[in-house]
């Protein structure tokens, strides 16, 4: 195999948003949550990452002044549901503001079933779930914070766990946040060659 020869650099702006390509991908979720009153909430994300695995902990960057955030800071709970790609004109719209109606946010179009150890609920269509109790937070500025939640408990749908690791990730069909309007699906898993 050659090597294909670099490219010269050229310095873009900091900022995310003018990154064409975007050279950060973030999975795209849906990240469950409910309020003291047990009202369900769920809302699309892509800012978020595993930082531990001992324990398990996962790190979920949000705005403050959405609902998401509200319920995490009001309850310690929150559940990630990992949809697959015939879900995702429905994730696209579900995006997050301070009050449901005020996006016009329809929690009830999703399929909400109790988690196994978390108060909020899991979102059934999709095909895992991850299950966190809060650990701590640490705020960027007067709009971010990141929650770190502790993973207590994660489930895939019983077909994930069959076939090949590239079966299972064709399978999966996890969806990537790109850029606005623009997604990828991870369809073409490959082991690297030893």
């Amino acid at each position: 195999m050659t090597r294909r020869k670099p490219d010269p650099k050229v310095e873009i702006s900091t900022t995310k948003a003018d990154w064409h390509p975007s050279i950060l991908a973030g999975q795209i979720v849906l990240v469950s949550t409910h309020n003291s009153r047990g009202e369900p909430y769920a809302a699309s994300k892509s800012w978020l990452t595993l930082v531990a695995t001992n324990p398990p902990m996962l790190g979920l960057c949000c705005k403050l002044s959405h609902r998401t955030a509200i319920n995490i800071l009001e309850t310690r709970e929150f559940v990630i549901n990992i949809p697959g790609e015939e879900l995702v004109s429905r994730v696209w719209k579900a995006g997050d503001s301070v009050t449901a109606e005020a996006a016009g946010h329809d929690s009830a179009g999703w399929t909400f079933s109790p988690s196994t150890r978390v108060g909020p609920p899991r979102v059934l269509e999709c095909r895992g779930h991850i299950e966190c109790v809060l650990d701590s937070t640490k705020r960027f500025n007067d709009e971010e914070m990141i929650f770190f939640g502790k993973i207590v408990s994660v489930s895939v749908d019983e077909s994930l766990l069959k076939g090949t690791p590239e079966e299972r990730y064709r399978a999966l069909r996890a969806l990537v946040f790109l850029e606005p309007d623009l997604f990828t699906v991870i369809e073409t898993p490959r082991k690297v060659d030893s």
